[in-house]
């Protein structure tokens, strides 16, 4: 599985890394009142904003190839986290029923880091 991700073209790479941030961007400006309400536990909204951001950075480290060059975490890691605070910010300005929560912006941070940690592991592991 692992070869069949990195033969993929760099252009399919970037452009499913584009789809996915339109995706991320929906799910957070729509209006609350558009989702289900399902209560799974506490936090689990937190949770969801992990792996969004997980996704995310893992897709974006694979678009740019980061195993070829970790010189690319120095955009990678500040863009991904911007857009989540983008992401909150706008929240906040659309008063579409969605809120400004800086936990949220906590969650969306660990996601990416976590994303990139597991994502520069696999990829040496893989190298070597």
């Amino acid at each position: 599985m692992i070869s069949f991700l990195l033969r993929v073209k760099q252009p399919v790479r970037f452009l499913l890394v584009i789809l996915y941030v339109g995706c991320i961007a929906a799910l957070s400006l729509l209006p609350s009142q558009d989702f289900p309400k399902i209560p799974l536990f506490p936090g689990m909204d937190k949770v969801v904003h992990i792996m969004m951001y997980f996704i995310f950075s893992l897709l974006s480290c694979w678009a740019v190839k980061i195993e070829s060059n970790y010189s690319w975490l120095l955009l990678i890691i500040p863009v991904t986290i911007g857009w989540g605070i983008l992401m909150e910010f706008m929240q906040r300005s659309m008063h579409m029923g969605r809120s400004f929560d800086p936990n949220d912006i906590l969650a969306n941070s660990f996601g990416v880091v976590s994303g990139v940690l597991i994502y520069v592991l696999v990829s040496q592991k893989f190298r070597t």
